[in-house]
């Protein structure tokens, strides 16, 4: 389903990822962790084109776009083609404070899709029930919780019908008690096959759910396997370093 060959990605003199490479299977659930700064987030960033690696080939469900290859009216089509492929949750939830539930799930589907009004709003209520919103279809943002409005924000990803779904460190912008709505969400994501890149600091979720955990560290994917590898037996010192700390706070 997805295939990264050394990607790479700079901002001015700072290279952020540094010759990544990626191969993940439909319906595999692979979770991301690693230090701040180590270029998890620019993976996936790049993954749907909100940036332009400076070299590499990214390939989604056969849709390549390499890095360099113009912006022609087909390298364009290609790079639509990936952002239409990849939905995307972030951090902070990005909905449109002045629309409700159902108006911010359904507003990609008909103005990026061309979706009539009736057949987005049935889908998009069916997957508001999915998130266990539907009865908050008529609220605005604001009237929402944290977890209510991540779990809409997953709703309006999953509207648009993708074949992967990245999550941006999703629940690091929510309370304690708010994190398990929107992860218990994802898990019931990942037992329905839907193939998934995470980027999180839960690290009993990535234990949990993913099928292989990547550790990212100066832009590189240093260290992977399976959850048991990587959190009980991992090789390299920088990864024990990292888990150390993490188990310490």
């Amino acid at each position: 389903m997805i295939t990264v060959e050394n990607l790479i990605k700079s901002y001015n003199s700072l290279r952020v990822l540094d010759g990544v490479c990626h191969a993940q299977e439909r319906g595999e659930a692979v979770v991301i962790i690693g230090p701040s700064g180590c270029g998890k987030s620019t993976f996936l960033r790049c993954l749907n084109q909100l940036e332009t690696p400076d070299s590499g080939r990214i390939t989604i469900n056969g849709t390549t776009v390499a890095a360099g290859s113009g912006a022609g009216n087909e390298e364009e089509q290609l790079r639509r083609g990936l952002r239409l492929s990849a939905g995307m949750v972030f951090q902070s939830f990005n909905l449109f404070p002045h629309l409700t539930a159902l108006e911010n799930v359904t507003q990609a589907p008909i103005v990026v899709k061309g979706e009539s009004r009736s057949q987005a709003e049935t889908r998009a209520l069916q997957l508001l029930a999915k998130v266990g919103l539907e009865s908050k279809a008529a609220a605005y943002p604001a009237q929402l919780s944290g977890g209510q409005q991540q779990r809409v924000a997953i709703a309006r990803a999953l509207a648009m019908q993708p074949l992967v779904m990245l999550f941006d460190e999703p629940t690091s912008a929510l309370d304690p008690e708010l994190r398990d709505e929107v992860l218990q969400v994802m898990r019931q994501l990942a037992e329905e096959g839907m193939t998934m890149i995470v980027v999180t600091h839960e690290m009993q979720f990535a234990r949990d759910m993913a099928d292989r955990v990547l550790f990212f560290e100066g832009g590189r994917i240093l260290e992977a396997g399976t959850p048991d590898q990587i959190f009980l037996n991992p090789q390299q010192e920088r990864t024990k370093e990292f888990l150390r700390k993490v188990a310490v706070r």
